[in-house]
């Protein structure tokens, strides 16, 4: 009788089954497979008076051996490695984290390794402390100066942060306040400067400052400045020291701007009504006479001589 096609060969196929069963067995269940999975760090439990003052991994690298099926299967699991700290007190905590991990690790996979394999925590106690705020000014341009005290809104502010940094702080600092092109009067919310990233401030992490700027007033002197005789005629005169030194106050760009040729230093003959000698007062005008102030005229008055007029003869008869 002729054998059906499907008996042909029977014995290969059946070996060839057999060799393919063995090869999946052997690649999913054989034992001494390594995979390397990234698990999440999870904290939890800390007391509320209390803080973490060191920066703790996100996520631990961890090299296991097992089977591929288990492997896979953990690998994508969402598993996190837990640290419970409810019982945890100030001071440095240290971790087994190899320990830790194989709390989520299943039966038939080994850990060869935990990287980090250790962590330690530095704990401290959580704090509130109210603190002095200190603005913190840039320079205002030349010829200007702060001209009244700072006023900062409010003056201080409460900060909750770790006990051992926080007995450390003296004042809270505000960023850099820029005075260039100010000229007057300005009040501007500048954020404070918060020296630990543990800190924090409780009543929000802007303050208001006013600060009064206003021109510099200076002093100006010119010396050997010409008086000039104005108004005496025809009248022959003689003077002695007709020089003057002037003293000006002033705010700092108009002063600045000024010079001994806008300056008008004189006398004035008119003032003699008559006499043939007589103190005169030194007079001077300026400009910005609003702004800028005279303080000192030496001299102040020069003594002038005045030659009286000839008497024309009458012709005799």
């Amino acid at each position: 009788m002729e054998k059906k096609p499907f008996f042909q060969g029977l014995a290969k196929k059946t070996i060839a089954l057999a060799l393919a069963v063995l090869l999946w067995a052997f690649t999913n269940f054989e034992l001494d497979v390594e995979r390397d999975v990234r698990i999440p760090l999870h904290l939890s439990g800390l007391p509320e008076d209390l803080i973490i003052v060191n920066n703790a991994p996100e996520d631990v690298d961890l090299s296991l051996r097992g089977s591929r099926n288990l492997l896979s299967s953990f690998a994508f699991s969402n598993k996190s490695i837990p640290v419970d700290l409810q019982k945890t007190e100030r001071g440095v905590l240290k971790i087994d984290l190899k320990r830790a991990a194989s709390e989520i690790v299943p039966r038939g996979i080994d850990i060869v390794a935990a990287r980090p394999s250790k962590l330690s925590l530095n704990i401290d106690r959580l704090v509130t402390k109210r603190f002095r705020v200190n603005p913190v000014l840039g320079e205002p341009d030349s010829g200007y100066e702060i001209s009244k005290k700072i006023k900062v809104v409010p003056q201080s502010v409460k900060i909750r942060g770790p006990a051992s940094q926080l007995a450390k702080l003296e004042t809270i600092q505000t960023a850099k306040i820029k005075l260039e092109g100010e000229e007057a009067e300005f009040t501007a919310p500048v954020q404070l400067q918060i020296p630990s990233q543990y800190m924090e401030v409780l009543e929000g992490d802007h303050v208001k400052v006013t600060v009064n700027i206003k021109e510099i007033i200076l002093t100006k002197e010119f010396r050997d400045v010409d008086i000039v005789p104005r108004n005496f005629g025809e009248l022959e005169y003689s003077t002695a020291g007709l020089k003057a030194t002037l003293v000006f106050n002033g705010p700092y760009k108009t002063i600045n701007n000024l010079t001994s040729n806008e300056v008008n230093v004189y006398i004035d003959g008119s003032e003699m009504d008559g006499s043939t000698q007589r103190n005169l007062r030194v007079k001077v005008d300026y400009p910005d006479s609003n702004l800028l102030k005279l303080t000192s005229v030496t001299p102040r008055r020069i003594r002038v001589k005045v030659k009286p007029p000839a008497v024309e003869e009458s012709p005799q008869t």
